[in-house]
């Protein structure tokens, strides 16, 4: 496979992690998962 730039995958992978930090990939899994420990009673033992 050709490269495309002189940048390691490792790197780019580091790089990639950095930008996406923060930040939410899947908004209606995350208000699903809101709405779901809405209800969630904690029981203590």
């Amino acid at each position: 496979m050709k490269k495309l730039s002189g940048t390691s995958d490792a790197d780019l992978l580091v790089l990639m992690a950095f930008k996406l930090k923060n930040r939410v990939l899947f908004p209606e899994k995350l208000e699903d998962a809101k709405k779901w420990l809405a209800k969630v009673r904690v029981k203590s033992t």
